[in-house]
């Protein structure tokens, strides 16, 4: 029960977070008052606990059809409706509240991953020269990519 109870609190706090940097970086997508904010915050994690797995899964073949471009259209129906729904929520246009559903997102995972709360890691590793495979170039390239450094970046899911 106290695991469940932090990662929702953790799911609000990420999410009211992600929505605050949302409305600073978009112009049509504004909270007037801190508590518009907090109310949407509250509002779109019980959305995404309870309601968002319903709608995903009545909307699954839509999503296996359009390759998954569907979910970050409805994740904007999502902030549409709260901001029909809650005073001093405002998004000016449909598009704008897909983009911020996307960006949203984005932050949300990024702060995610920062507390550790989610079941993925990230690893970087810096290589002084490329791979074997890379230096089958012209020999012209071939110096010239050896003296650059790469970032391999592995993703991996905790156990």
């Amino acid at each position: 029960m106290g695991s469940k109870l932090m990662t929702n609190l953790t799911n609000f706090f990420a999410t009211g977070v992600a929505l605050w940097i949302t409305s600073s970086l978009f112009d049509g997508f504004s909270f007037e008052t801190i508590e518009s904010l907090v109310l949407c915050s509250i509002l779109l994690t019980l959305i995404n606990i309870f309601v968002k797995p319903i709608v995903f899964l009545l909307a699954l073949p839509l999503a296996i059809f359009t390759l998954g471009l569907i979910i970050p259209i409805i994740n904007g129906a999502f902030l549409l409706l709260l901001a029909e729904m809650i005073p001093n929520f405002t998004i000016s246009s449909f598009y704008l509240a897909i983009f911020a559903a996307l960006l949203t997102s984005l932050v949300s995972t990024l702060i995610f991953l920062a507390l550790g709360r989610n079941k993925s890691s990230i690893y970087f590793k810096t290589n002084s020269k490329f791979s074997e495979g890379r230096q089958n170039f012209e020999s012209r390239y071939t110096s010239e990519l050896n003296d650059k450094k790469t970032i391999d970046v592995k993703v991996k899911e905790k156990k």
